[in-house]
């Protein structure tokens, strides 16, 4: 049976950088949470005042991607089944591999100072029960060519357009690589000719990175239903013209 890996790749993920350590609004923000500024995430919602003097800052500071993309792959029913493995790979390439029994927070404060925590001790929430662990410097091909895949699809607004479910699984034992940006403009940092991929396209507008996700997820689910168990197309229902009021009969004048 198929054994799915996503990736979501080039993630806008990362702690404060030195350039803005001693920004006002960074200052603020890490006195707020009692935290040194060099240990909390860069969030553009908190800190983008001080984005003047980034590159390629309209895309930076966008943990919320990634929280987007985690609470839908963990709770999927690929997740449940035991056919899909997780990871994170971000700007810098860190990699976060998240084990499938790993259900994280919903609320987005809780998970922030959750990935805070892991870039402070690696491992959350111990090294006995590592349920997500982080690696630093770890190019996307590195990781990939870890996975020893047998197929890789990119997804991106590029890439030839192909009905969702064809990414379901087959009947053979393979292992198949769905490689999701984690970014909200822009394209691709990494260099992907460094592996052989297909480039493909979900459709012809650009689509926010939780509904690929939700897309992926559902069309693969979709494709391991049995023919008799896939549900029949709606049938079109015709409203009825409304009838036209009757008209009381005219008495004749006596």
């Amino acid at each position: 049976m198929t054994q799915f890996y996503f990736i979501l790749a080039d993630s806008e993920l990362e702690l404060i950088p030195p350039e803005l350590l001693r920004e006002r609004c960074v200052l603020s923000s890490a006195r707020a949470r009692g935290k040194a500024p060099e240990k909390i995430l860069l969030d553009a919602s908190h800190h983008h005042p001080a984005f003047v003097k980034l590159k390629e800052s309209e895309r930076r500071g966008r943990p919320d991607i990634v929280h987007f993309f985690l609470m839908l792959a963990m709770d999927s029913d690929l997740n449940a089944m035991g056919k899909l493995k997780v990871f994170v790979h971000t700007r810098n390439d860190d990699v976060i591999a998240v084990k499938p029994e790993t259900r994280l927070p919903p609320h987005y404060p809780r998970f922030v100072g959750l990935i805070e925590s892991l870039y402070e001790q690696r491992v959350v929430p111990s090294r006995e029960n590592a349920l997500l662990e982080l690696r630093n410097g770890v190019p996307l091909e590195a990781l990939v060519a870890a996975l020893k895949p047998d197929e890789i699809y990119v997804l991106d607004q590029t890439g030839r357009e192909i009905p969702p479910d064809r990414l379901g699984p087959d009947n053979q034992d393979k292992t198949v690589v769905i490689i999701i940006g984690g970014f909200s403009k822009g394209g691709y940092r990494s260099d992907l000719s460094k592996f052989k991929h297909e480039t493909i396209s979900l459709g012809n507008r650009q689509l926010k990175v939780w509904t690929v996700t939700a897309k992926v997820l559902c069309a693969i689910m979709y494709a391991m239903m049995p023919p008799e168990s896939a549900p029949a197309p709606v049938a079109e229902v015709k409203t009825p013209k409304p009838s036209k009021p009757r008209r009381a009969p005219k008495k004749k004048a006596e």
